[in-house]
């Protein structure tokens, strides 16, 4: 520990060596300034410095570039010490993770000195310069703008997401061109542009979007626009995923009655996310059961592509009313679920539409009350009446779920 301790006030006092240096030689260059111009009348904007300052400059720079090469040469002991510290599980003082550093070399005058660029660890572990190693088996899924394909990467089962010219959108577009147009090429391309579009729309949202209630985003590569090949090291825009299994709706029938409330309680704390996420309240403009899989015990999404953070545009207007007394009652209008209408939007109609069609995808199924005890079927009938007229929020139902998972029969 001492010796920690040590190496690191030895380097900061590098530090403070070289910016002593540096003050005296700016104190002596003004110096000799001002006293060849109270001797010559020369301007300070036309002085030059004299041959004999500048060999003294380039001595000072010498120095001050072997100082910071031996400091940067402490830094690199720094880390190996608290590598070794950690090793025999000796708590230093600065108690950091090492950082991922990229060496490369910069020459001042006639000495070199290493530059330390600190690079952040990512937090993908599949990139461009190594998603290559992914060895693609076989198709698994497929949508109408994307291929979603079973691929290995160091041992590990993965999903690939990529655009094909076999997809529905891509093929329609390619069957109308014309062959023999001397413009082929091109317009081929942009039959890709729409799908490839989406595919990066989902990884954006990934990007900004953290709950496990959606699939996990392992990396992604994007090059160009390139989706004729099937050579990962050349294809312009690819993802890849966690993988997990198909689910049948039906099947969540054989759960026993507490892990129907845990899935039950992972979904609501979902639809809170949806409803409050970083992005706005989103919606699940496609909801269905081909969306979701179940991965290590957890039903998760995995297609973001129409998913939106638009709540749906209202009008307002002002009804009159008759024998001669005007009144001025707004009113909504376009606003399902009678949500008011609020500056041109239904604000909170996403929520309630994913709130329905996640009853009737998952929560019907799940929270059949003849599965449960007897002393909680009244509850879960409960829950279910409200959740059919769409009465209750995501919030209320965490709060009921999470008693619920309590419950000791």
């Amino acid at each position: 520990m001492t010796g920690f301790v040590l190496v690191k006030r030895i380097s900061k006092s590098y530090i403070f060596v070289v910016l002593l240096l540096y003050t005296c030689v700016t104190y002596r260059m003004l110096e000799y300034v001002f006293q060849d111009i109270a001797q010559t009348g020369a301007s300070i904007k036309n002085y030059r410095f004299d041959e004999k300052f500048e060999i003294q400059l380039e001595n000072v720079t010498f120095l001050i570039n072997k100082l910071l090469h031996k400091r940067n040469n402490l830094n690199s002991g720094d880390y190996s010490l608290l590598k070794l510290l950690r090793e025999h599980n000796i708590k230093s003082e600065v108690d950091i993770e090492p950082v991922l550093l990229n060496e490369d070399y910069v020459v001042s005058g006639a000495y070199p000195i290493k530059k330390r660029v600190y690079t952040p660890k990512s937090k993908y572990i599949v990139n461009c310069k190594n998603i290559y190693e992914i060895d693609l088996k076989r198709k698994i899924g497929h949508g109408v703008s994307k291929q979603t394909l079973l691929g290995d990467f160091r041992g590990m089962p993965v999903a690939v997401k990529m655009v094909t010219r076999h997809q529905r959108e891509v093929r329609h577009c390619i069957e109308k061109l014309n062959h023999s147009d001397t413009e082929f090429l091109s317009h081929r391309a942009k039959c890709f542009m729409f799908s490839n579009m989406k595919l990066m729309k989902e990884i954006l949202m990934l990007e900004q979007l953290s709950h496990s209630g959606f699939i996990k985003l392992l990396g992604y590569c994007v090059r160009n626009e390139e989706s004729d090949t099937m050579d990962l090291s050349e294809r312009g825009v690819i993802s890849v995923y966690e993988l997990g299994t198909r689910i049948s709706v039906y099947n969540l029938q054989t759960l026993t009655w507490r892990e129907r409330i845990q899935h039950s309680l992972h979904l609501a704390r979902f639809l809170y996310y949806l409803e409050f996420s970083p992005l706005g309240s989103l919606r699940i403009r496609d909801f269905k059961e081909e969306h979701f899989l179940m991965i290590n015990g957890t039903l998760k999404m995995i297609d973001l592509d129409d998913v939106d953070n638009l709540e749906p545009s209202c009008s307002v207007y002002v009804n009159e009313v008759e024998h001669g007394n005007i009144t001025f009652e707004s009113q909504s209008n376009g606003c399902d679920f009678a949500i008011p209408c609020h500056k041109g939007l239904c604000v909170g109609f996403n929520a309630k539409q994913n709130m329905k069609f996640m009853y009737k995808l998952f929560f019907n199924v799940l929270i059949c009350p003849t599965a449960f005890p007897n002393s909680l079927s009244s509850d879960i009938r409960n829950v279910l009446e409200r959740l059919d007229g769409n009465r209750i929020s995501a919030s209320e139902l965490i709060a009921i779920f999470y008693k619920l998972s309590a419950f000791d029969n």
